[in-house]
């Protein structure tokens, strides 16, 4: 049995998966207390995870972990401290809003818990802050991880988190020389609600009004939202157009992979940017308070409180979610150009864990990287960015937990069919 347990901050969807995937390797992780300011999401989580496991607790089986739940300001780094220190967590999984990112890492250095996130820590309010993110936050913590020991390891979902893994492992395995990363999202599946969106709403609309940056010749460039668009051949969902957006994980990619361009695309249907258009013209999804009837409210607040909760979409979602990174460049003295990429359905994420893919390519390889630090081939007792660590465990252990990755040739002769408006 390990030492110590998980301790994971969050409730919401990419949580609640990420809770019944570590749920099954107690024997690994320990036992498992999900955290939150909300304790009935996290009480609800916690009883889907008993029931799901309730042969092995009922067998009273060694490896049967204990799960619990606790009500966390995850803002208040003492009280995190506090419940990871009652806990005996040695893992931190932070699967909450990224802008509780810098508390959950300095109670993870006040304790001596290991850390892991899936997103870059975002200031409340703060739209098309210039790049480079991590420097301007995580990474100024960290000479501070390395002085005591700590593991951090920095976005560790699928975008970023696998795409990273993907670059490095075209930069280690697959090209000699990279001269362009191109990382390509799609949605494939179809949910049935009118609008709705497949994360947090303010994190998702706030991506999508951004000035579209990307990292080419040395430096950032920034292009209109949905005025740089391409279309590609996904494997299994087709042909799609997908639109030039300023992404997380560009930012660390650009310090650490010398490539001339490295760029994010992300596909949407027309009736989504219809409505996201309406919406922001309307100014409804400003982050600034308005007076309405009395009170103060920022009117994506509103937003976001009548839209649908992206867990409650799971049931019912079908098609499939494409993710992957297209790599061109040189190998063995050659043109090359090569799409890594994973395939994930919305039914079969749903058989698994009762969650719609785009939560389920979250918290698989986020559950992966906890597994590694637990294991040892990540507890690399400083901070790192996925690219930085060995992507061969990590793509392996992605895989044994239901997301599989393949390689598929491309033409390297191929334009690139990108069109600026």
């Amino acid at each position: 049995m390990p030492e110590k347990n998980l301790l994971i901050i969050g409730a919401g969807g990419v949580a609640e998966a990420a809770a019944k995937k570590c749920a099954r390797f107690g024997h690994i992780l320990g036992d498992v207390m999900v955290a939150s300011r909300t304790v009935a999401k996290c009480e609800r989580v916690v009883a889907e995870m008993e029931s799901a496991l309730a042969p092995t607790i009922a067998g009273r089986r060694p490896e049967a972990p204990r799960f619990a739940a606790r009500q966390v300001d995850a803002k208040n780094p003492a009280q995190t401290a506090s419940v990871i220190r009652e806990w005996n967590a040695g893992i931190v999984l932070n699967a909450a809003s990224p802008h509780v990112n810098l508390a959950v890492m300095d109670a993870c250095l006040e304790t001596g818990a290991h850390y892991i996130d899936t997103a870059v820590y975002e200031k409340e309010g703060e739209i098309n802050k210039p790049p480079p993110w991590y420097a301007d936050y995580e990474w100024k913590k960290r000479d501070e991880f390395a002085r005591r020991g700590v593991t951090a390891i920095l976005s560790a979902g699928f975008d970023p988190g696998a795409v990273n893994a993907f670059c490095a492992h075209i930069q280690r395995e697959l090209l000699d020389r990279v001269d362009s990363l191109d990382i390509m999202d799609v949605n494939a599946g179809d949910h049935g609600r009118y609008f709705a969106t497949n994360f947090d709403p303010e994190t998702n609309l706030r991506e999508i009004m951004e000035t579209a940056m990307r990292w080419q010749d040395g430096e950032w460039k920034g292009a209109r939202p949905h005025s740089r668009r391409r279309e590609f051949d996904f494997p299994e969902v087709g042909r799609r157009r997908v639109f030039s957006m300023g992404h997380e994980e560009l930012h660390s990619l650009a310090a650490n992979i010398p490539a001339r361009r490295i760029e994010f695309w992300m596909g949407f249907s027309e009736r989504y940017l219809q409505v996201f258009t309406v919406l922001n013209k309307l100014g409804l999804l400003s982050p600034d308070p308005v007076d309405a009837g009395g009170a103060r409210v920022a009117p994506i607040k509103v937003v976001k409180a009548v839209l649908p909760d992206p867990r409650d979409l799971a049931p019912g979602y079908s098609g499939s979610v494409c993710i992957g990174c297209l790599g061109r460049g040189e190998k063995n003295g050659k043109p090359r150009a090569v799409f890594v990429y994973s395939v994930a359905s919305h039914e079969a994420a749903f058989a698994d864990v009762g969650a719609q893919a785009v939560s389920y390519t979250t918290a698989v390889p986020a559950t992966a990287a906890a597994l590694l630090v637990a294991e040892g081939p990540w507890r690399v007792n400083r901070m790192a960015n996925v690219e930085e660590l060995d992507p061969a465990p990590f793509l392996q252990k992605m895989s044994e937990l239901g997301i599989g990755w393949a390689v598929r040739e491309e033409d390297p002769d191929a334009p690139d069919g990108i069109v600026e408006s």
